[in-house]
């Protein structure tokens, strides 16, 4: 009977052994879970930030071009203003001439 006693107290132990290994094998697994998903928020945020900092690069690039063709779109019209104007200087000049000739009879 003694020796049954033994065999059942070795089980019993084995079986404790067994449940502590089982529960400490869970706890690594969700230390290992944890850390996991904090690496991957981690490499989230970083994913964010980096595109975050790489869209506003950009926009500031379009900006810069932006502004330049505005620039120059500027230059263009106003030179295109003074040609206008240029023009419009010479020929009311000569329509003064015409008028004047008229009025002075010579042609």
């Amino acid at each position: 009977m003694c020796a049954a006693h033994d065999e059942i107290d070795q089980i019993t132990e084995a079986e404790q052994a067994a449940r502590q290994r089982v529960e400490d094998a869970e706890k690594r697994a969700q230390a290992i879970k944890e850390e996991a998903e904090r690496e991957a928020k981690a490499l989230i945020a970083k994913a964010e930030h980096d595109a975050k900092t790489e869209a506003s690069r950009m926009l500031a690039e379009v900006e810069k071009e932006k502004s330049a063709i505005e620039s120059k779109i500027l230059s263009e019209t106003q030179e295109q203003i003074r040609e206008i104007e240029k023009q419009a200087e010479k020929r009311k000049d000569g329509a003064r001439q015409v008028v004047f000739q008229m009025l002075t009879g010579k042609e």
